[in-house]
C-alpha cells in the first residue's frame, strides 16, 4: 500500500509536467504511458480514468501552492510583500500551459473544474483573511474597509483570466492587466505606512531589472 501510494505521487508530479508542457486535452492515457516508461495497465491499477488523473494532477498543485503560502511563509514577509507576490505567481502562471488547463478542464471536465473553484474559493478566502488582518494589526493595511468583500473583488477580477472567450480578445498584455490589478488593491487597501512599504517593493524590484 504504501509502495502505492509513493509511487502514485511519483506519477502525479509528472504527469504534471506533461500537462504544463504539452497541455491536458492534448496528452492522452497513451501519451503519460509512453513518456512515464509505465504500462497502461499500471496506470489503471492507480487511476480509474482520466477524470481521476486531472483531479489528483489539479490538487497536487493546489498542494503545492499551499505549501508556499503556508504560515511560516507568511511570517517572514510582510503583509504588503505577500500580496504582492501574488502578481509573480499570477504572472508565472501566465507563461506556462496553466491558463489553458484550465479551459481544458473546464470544457472536458466539468465535475473536476467545479471542484477546483470551491476549493480555491476556500483557500483563498482564508489565507486573505489571515493576510490582510495581519496587515491591519500591523498597520500597513486600513482597517475602515471590508476585506472580505475586497478580497471577493479580487478573486472575481482574476476569474475572466479562466474564460477563454474573454482571455483571447483582451485588448492589453496579461502581464499589464494583473500587475495594475494587484497594485491598485494593495494601494486601495494600504495605510501611509503600507504605501512606503510597497514603494520600497516596486523600487527593489526595478533596481533588480536594471542590474539584470
Amino acid at each position: 500500500m504504501h509502495e502505492n501510494t509513493h509511487l502514485k505521487e511519483e506519477l502525479v508530479a509528472a504527469i504534471s509536467g506533461l500537462f504544463l508542457t504539452y497541455g491536458l486535452r492534448s496528452t492522452s492515457m497513451d501519451d503519460i504511458a509512453a513518456h512515464l516508461k509505465v504500462s497502461k495497465k499500471t496506470l489503471y491499477q492507480i487511476f480509474e480514468n482520466k477524470d481521476d488523473v486531472v483531479e489528483q494532477v489539479v490538487f497536487y498543485r493546489f498542494e503545492k501552492r499551499r505549501e508556499e503560502n503556508a504560515p511560516d511563509e507568511l511570517l517572514r514577509m510582510s503583509p504588503v510583500q505577500f500580496l504582492y507576490n501574488i502578481k509573480r505567481h499570477i504572472l508565472a502562471d501566465l507563461n506556462t500551459q496553466l491558463p489553458a488547463n484550465y479551459f481544458d478542464v473546464k470544457k472536458y471536465h466539468p465535475e473536476v473544474y467545479g471542484k477546483i473553484l470551491r476549493e480555491e474559493s476556500k483557500f483563498m478566502e482564508t489565507i486573505m483573511a489571515a493576510v490582510l488582518n495581519r496587515g491591519v494589526a500591523e498597520g500597513f493595511l486600513r482597517s475602515d474597509t471590508d476585506m472580505k468583500l475586497q478580497t471577493y473583488l479580487l478573486t472575481k477580477q482574476f476569474s475572466f483570466f479562466k474564460e477563454q472567450e474573454l482571455a483571447n480578445v483582451m485588448e492589453y498584455p496579461k502581464a499589464d492587466m494583473v500587475s495594475v490589478i494587484i497594485d491598485n488593491f494593495i494601494l486601495a487597501l494600504a495605510t501611509e505606512k503600507g504605501r512606503d512599504e510597497f514603494e520600497k517593493i516596486k523600487k527593489e524590484e526595478n533596481e533588480g531589472k536594471n542590474v539584470e
